[in-house]
């Protein structure tokens, strides 16, 4: 099968989107499909302003063909969300020119956000015939209008205009949990057209280590006990909760707070700790891909946060890589979505109110005083995301799907334990979406 992945980001650009078209692309060119990436040229790092960087470049990694494409760097900008919207409209264009130069394919998947990048999936659909998938990892404008970002009536009203629109016309859209899947049935898209594909973890190279590494004591946190929160410092994230919990464990001089990773919000936070006087929460650095196991290894327990205006059923993927690592989760979500039900299912941690510092405070204590119960969250949590989000089985579901769009027989499914019938087909994957109740609020804390 000939696979076009439509992503705004990809390698070497280190961001979780880019990650997960990288995996992947790379698992079904292993599978025997022929894959091509059409991306940007802003995932380059290095910033070049040459002429050949602002023309469209090819290139080919571990048999994936890569075409990128000049586009404005829309998601590293700060500019209101109109602005970022239309520029988003703008790029969408200059992929759509280079695409309609593809031959050959049979099946295209875009990455989304941004949502206009299922614009150009939908224009081969209609001129060439080739089926598009649109694959939603945030719900956009949903996402937008829930942190503030996004305010204006009618830009609210436009971007809704646009999103109903691509949901009726794409063949089909895969979501990664059941809160993504109600959402869209709510909104009027029929369930049949709605597969339910988890984000997956490599847990091969994410797995239990001994807290024993170089990086906790280049850290500082020997004879610490290290809550770690590992991932893009952005406003979703509600790092404000963390800072403010280190006001409660002012006098338990053992626990650490460690916060490792860069975004918007760094310098504020950095800036907000030294005005509260906080010596227990400490900044590090992004770390690659290949580092953050060992980081990850490095703490006692894990956090994972996001803003309490933050309705949408959003699953971070830090919470599956800390769960592939073995480590206990302590988790501040808005209650109802599915990263607590996540939680609740797998029994890998325990859920605080969002926004509540004292409450993550006090569960981060509890946390301290009782390892063994931590040990075990750890436990089924690693034992949990080996059995329903390893990369084969979840890849599969893909493959079953793109094989009901185009009539192509499907490779003989194989893979991680849990997927069971899911993973037989597209239809039984979709059929996942239907009739799923609400999770219930996860557990409480340690006392």
């Amino acid at each position: 099968m000939r696979v076009l992945l439509l992503t705004a980001v990809f390698p070497p650009e280190v961001r979780s989107a880019a990650q997960i078209m990288w995996e992947l692309a790379e698992t079904l060119r292993r599978h025997g499909h022929e894959v091509t990436v059409l991306t940007s040229t802003h995932g380059d790092p290095s910033g070049g302003r040459s002429l050949r960087d602002r023309l469209v470049q090819r290139e080919e990694r571990e048999g994936v063909r890569i075409v990128r494409v000049p586009t404005l760097p829309i998601h590293r900008s700060h500019a209101p969300a109109v602005v970022r919207g239309l520029g988003q409209l703008v790029n969408a264009l200059v992929y759509l020119e280079a695409a309609l130069l593809l031959r050959g394919v049979d099946v295209t998947l875009a990455y989304s956000p941004p949502l206009p990048l299922a614009l150009v999936g939908l224009a081969l659909q209609r001129i060439h015939g080739v089926p598009h998938v649109l694959n939603v990892q945030d719900l956009v404008p949903q996402y937008a209008v829930d942190l503030g970002v996004l305010r204006s009536r009618a830009a609210i009203t436009a971007a809704r205009w646009v999103e109903r629109f691509l949901y009726r016309q794409v063949k089909a859209i895969s979501v990664h949990s059941r809160g993504n899947a109600d959402y869209l049935k709510e909104v009027g898209v029929p369930p049949a057209k709605v597969a339910i594909v988890p984000n997956w973890v490599d847990t091969s190279l994410i797995r239990p280590r001994s807290r024993r590494t170089q990086y906790r004591t280049a850290a500082d946190l020997d004879g610490k006990f290290a809550a770690l929160f590992a991932g893009m410092l952005g406003f979703a994230q509600d790092l404000d909760t963390v800072v403010e919990a280190g006001s409660y464990l002012r006098d338990h001089p053992d626990i650490v707070l460690l916060i490792v990773g860069d975004g918007v919000e760094k310098a504020r936070l950095q800036e907000k700790v030294r005005q509260l006087g906080l010596r227990n929460v400490r900044f590090m650095p992004f770390v690659s891909k290949e580092a953050y196991p060992e980081v990850v290894a490095s703490a006692d327990v894990c956090l994972a946060t996001l803003q309490k205006s933050l309705l949408c059923p959003v699953v971070p993927s830090k919470l599956l890589g800390y769960m592939a690592a073995g480590r206990p989760v302590i988790a501040s979500f808005p209650e109802g979505g599915d990263a607590p039900r996540l939680v609740r299912e797998a029994g890998c941690g325990i859920c605080v109110p969002a926004g509540d510092p004292a409450r993550l405070a006090r569960a981060i204590y509890s946390a301290y005083t009782h390892p063994d119960e931590c040990r075990r969250w750890g436990e089924r949590g690693r034992r949990f995301v080996r059995d329903h989000h390893d990369r084969e089985g979840c890849v599969a579901l893909y493959e079953a799907l793109f094989s009901e769009l185009t009539g192509q027989p499907p490779r003989a499914a194989t893979g991680a334990r849990g997927h069971g019938r899911a993973r037989r087909s597209a239809p039984a994957a979709r059929h996942a979406a239907r009739g799923v109740p609400r999770p219930a609020p996860c557990a409480r804390p340690l006392r």
